[in-house]
């Protein structure tokens, strides 16, 4: 824990809030958004660490892991983040708050932004088009603008909390980190079934006539989407134990899934 800065201005967070609309622009299957989801914040890190180059990498290698949430809720994310690096709080507490957060702000976000927002404005903005009327594309584009702009007042929101909420977090920083940790994985693991999918098409002659189906008469009775699930913990053990590349096992996992659809095994 360091000492409270109070470099950041009002402008300096409107200005990440700005930037941060860029942030999809680093997207790669490694690390998701994580290159532009740091960039955004790097005005903000030199102007909290001034010409210390050592602090602002350490600050930036230590938001270059994994990250996949809601853009518009990022940049709550990001002010958040950027409020605890100017307190100086511990930086495995803020990676935990990253961690545990991404994933409840992405399903917010999807559910306020493009389950609920776009259908309606796009179905009310086409009715108004269809009669004639111009006023449903320039409203259309004024309702995006505004949501667009939500950037900006999610990026304060996020930087006000992490300043106001420091003395809390700062007595209970074991137990947040503790329940960012569980609730994160949590998250992942309930995005298991959604992301992945293996469905084994071999099945066992028992008799003339009959056979049993590995996929619906064994693993899904036994517990239903175990394969994934198990399939997740290898992938992991790979990457954590042997250190295997993440290119080369992506390249790997393709080829073995066209080897093994195209023998009708999977």
């Amino acid at each position: 824990m360091g000492e409270y800065r109070n470099k950041l201005s009002k402008k300096d967070i409107t200005k990440l809030g700005i930037i941060s609309t860029a942030y999809q622009t680093g997207f790669n299957y490694e690390r998701m958004q994580a290159g532009g989801f740091t960039a955004s914040m790097i005005p903000s890190f030199k102007k909290i660490y001034g010409d210390n180059k050592e602090e602002i990498s350490k600050a930036m290698t230590n938001n270059m892991d994994f990250i996949n949430t809601e853009p518009h809720m990022g940049t709550f994310l990001m002010g958040l983040i950027v409020s605890l690096e100017e307190a100086g709080e511990d930086r495995n507490l803020i990676k935990n708050l990253k961690v545990g957060l991404f994933g409840p702000l992405a399903g917010l976000g999807d559910a306020i932004f493009w389950f609920t927002l776009l259908p309606i404005s796009a179905g009310i903005c086409s009715s108004l088009a269809q009669e004639g009327s111009i006023v449903g594309p320039i409203l259309y584009m004024l309702i995006w603008f505004i949501a667009w702009y939500s950037r900006v007042w999610f990026a304060r929101f996020g930087y006000s909390l992490g300043v106001n909420a420091i003395s809390t977090i700062r007595k209970n920083a074991g137990a947040i980190t503790k329940a960012a940790g569980i609730l994160g994985v949590m998250v992942v693991g309930g995005l298991i079934p959604s992301y992945v999918s293996i469905n084994i098409l071999s099945s066992i002659p028992l008799a003339k006539g009959s056979s049993l189906s590995i996929q619906k008469d064994f693993f899904d009775k036994i517990l239903p989407n175990l394969l994934p699930l198990g399939f997740v913990f290898f992938t992991y053990w790979l990457l954590k134990n042997k250190r295997v590349n993440i290119v080369l096992l992506i390249v790997s996992i393709i080829l073995v899934s066209i080897l093994c659809s195209a023998l009708g095994i999977l």
